[in-house]
């Protein structure tokens, strides 16, 4: 059953809305030029210390011994990640030797969505229609009880979780003769499934494991003060109850770029001082853990080039929002002046970003910039020069501008 809320916004109270807006649109349009400049920058400060690194980087075969010759110098290296450390979860009685212990918490709790329409009113207010909808799911975030719950049905979310997720690492990992540093054991990866002991008994009161996670009654259930009819957590999960996952880091073969210290690794610097250190799961080759790395810097540079852009787009838009309620006041009007002002933003938005981008890269890469902005001037040109031609020539005899 959904839960149905019209409310209605008047023509002042909009307008005083989108003028209050147009300080936090503007202030959005500006940060979007820095942010721009500096992640162009930032890639290829990246792209050129990635660069350096690969041309400086050295192979080495063994890690069985420490090499003094290679104290200093960018190394690759691949091998076993081990440690002798138990890491155990007391509150589950779980336990094994690996570099990672994760536990993973989800409580079943009432979720609830919501969708709206608004209808303009002659006048320039609004009508707006919103329908609630709301059903239990598993979540690993505590969600808020409902603000709207169906009419006779209690919707209340516990608030809070009696078992949070946790992970669990070891201090010490060896990687043959060497050992890896807090940051390196972090990025360490390759997470598979808990394999839970036959004799394993939980801690936990009235718990239920199936496979690889463990379902746990809600308090009411553990205590006695749920109804007496037995359930299956499993199958006929209620609201509180949770239903934890293990997952464990065992030793494996991992690939390591990074400067030798002593018998330790520590972050490369590039003569820009940007740092180099690499580490991926499994036998990796030096040549592809750079091309991988420089790919990551290709994805992350795009993510906010469109961050950079849409932050100019939604911020010009807001600054010109006045001028749409202005003309809500005959409703088609103002639809009208909001898809112009639309299609204005996003027209200004992209040529602010290209130009953007541009200027960096004419500050970063002088010859890749002044291309583009060699190219974007014959754009324009080609543009001017399409629209010349499409006006069409005075017949003869006919003097323009003659009534």
């Amino acid at each position: 059953m959904a839960v149905t809320e019209t409310t209605t916004t008047s023509w002042g109270s909009r307008l005083g809305s989108s003028v209050k807006g147009v300080l936090v649109g503007l202030g959005l349009f500006i940060l979007g030029f820095p942010l721009l400049f500096w992640n162009e920058g930032d890639t290829v400060r990246t792209r050129k210390a990635l660069d350096e690194g690969e041309g400086a980087c050295v192979h080495v075969e063994s890690i069985d011994q420490v090499d003094p010759a290679y104290e200093g110098r960018l190394v690759h290296m691949s091998g076993r990640a081990d440690t002798q450390e138990v890491l155990s979860d007391g509150q589950f009685g779980v336990s094994e030797r690996a570099i990672k212990l994760i536990r993973t918490v989800e409580m079943y709790q009432w979720e609830e969505e919501s969708r709206s329409s608004t209808k303009k009113k002659l006048g320039g207010g609004t009508e707006t229609t919103t329908t609630y909808t709301h059903r239990p799911v598993w979540s690993s975030q505590v969600l808020e009880t409902p603000s709207h719950p169906e009419p006779g049905k209690d919707m209340t979310n516990p608030g809070a979780m009696e078992f949070e997720s946790d992970e669990t690492v070891a201090g010490t990992v060896t990687f043959g003769a060497f050992r890896l540093s807090g940051s390196q054991i972090a990025s360490i990866g390759g997470a598979s499934p808990y394999v839970f002991p036959t004799n394993w008994v939980c801690p936990v009161a009235k718990c239920v494991r199936n496979g690889s996670v463990v379902y746990v009654p809600n308090a009411a259930a553990r205590n006695g003060s749920e109804s007496n009819v037995i359930r299956n957590v499993v199958s006929t999960p209620m609201i509180g109850d949770m239903r934890v996952r293990f997952d464990v880091v065992r030793p494996h073969e991992i690939s390591i770029v990074a400067r030798q210290y002593g018998d330790t690794f520590v972050k490369y610097t590039a003569k820009n001082k940007k740092s180099v250190q690499l580490l991926s799961d499994g036998v990796k080759d030096a040549d592809e853990m750079f091309a991988t790395a420089q790919s990551a810097n290709t994805v992350k540079c795009w993510i906010f080039r469109f961050i950079g852009f849409l932050m100019m787009f939604f911020g010009l838009s807001m600054v010109f929002k006045p001028l749409s309620v202005l003309g809500d006041v005959v409703p088609f009007i103002g639809t009208i002046l909001e898809f112009g002002i639309g299609l204005v933003s996003f027209v200004l938005a992209l040529v602010c970003a290209l130009v953007t981008i541009a200027i960096a890269w004419l500050f970063y890469r002088p010859i890749i910039g002044i291309l583009l902005l060699v190219a974007a001037g014959a754009l324009v040109f080609w543009l001017k020069s399409r629209r010349r031609k499409s006006v069409p020539a005075p017949e003869p005899g006919v003097t323009e501008g003659a009534a």
